[in-house]
């Protein structure tokens, strides 16, 4: 049990009680301010990754080795963490509002470029309130200048799978790692996790062109 950063497949996008009404009024809201739109790929179907420019085209801090990272058709990891240390390194940031809002001032994250929020009147959970949509275009600028930031090694997962962050952070891979990577992650462990993971669910709603969400 527990919270849950997850992608959203096309199976689950127009249907439910919730997800239903938050998939049309965001087509409208969409519509109105000329965004065009986006249909989420189907769960597993690899074929609907985005063609063009590599999600990964830009590497975590200096180093440009990617080592098989990217192929994971779902995306899924949890929110296990304290969120003090990563709020502060956000708001650290020279910009560090819009740093703070890109990332964490959400409930549904989509593959659309725009600025600022977008406020639907229906909620995007169960006696939510209005849903805050935000561009995942936004969250992987201000991920990637955070994982600069940290000097965020490519070791670290940030789209290898469902619970592939959560699981590494918590074995002797990141051990393993910071003795051979040192640096602020190291010493920062808990925002290093939030920003690989927000990060990797910003850069894999642009790859898959799917939204990103709470659950």
């Amino acid at each position: 049990m527990g919270i849950y950063v997850v992608d959203v497949a096309a199976e689950d996008w127009a249907e439910g009680e919730v997800r239903g009404p938050l998939a049309a009024a965001l087509r409208e809201e969409l519509a109105r301010r000329g965004l065009g739109g986006f249909t989420p790929p189907a769960r597993g179907v690899r074929g609907a990754d985005r063609p063009g420019r590599p999600w990964w085209a830009t590497p975590f801090g200096r180093r440009a080795r990617v080592k098989g990272l990217g192929a994971a058709t779902a995306f899924e990891e949890k929110v296990n963490r304290p969120y003090d240390a990563f709020e502060a390194l956000c708001r650290d940031r020279p910009d560090g509002q819009r740093c703070h809002d890109a990332l964490l001032d959400w409930e549904l994250l989509i593959p659309v470029d725009f600025d600022g929020v977008l406020v639907l009147p229906v909620p995007a959970e169960l006696d939510g309130g209005p849903a805050r949509v935000r561009s995942a275009h936004r969250a992987a600028e201000a991920g990637r200048e955070l994982a600069a930031a940290l000097d965020l090694p490519d070791a670290v997962p940030r789209d290898g799978g469902n619970l592939a962050l959560t699981n590494w952070f918590s074995g002797p891979a990141v051990r393993e790692a910071a003795g051979r990577w040192p640096g602020a992650w190291v010493e920062q462990p808990d925002a290093a996790y939030f920003t690989a993971l927000y990060l990797g669910a910003a850069e894999h709603a642009l790859r898959r062109g799917c939204p990103i969400a709470y659950g």
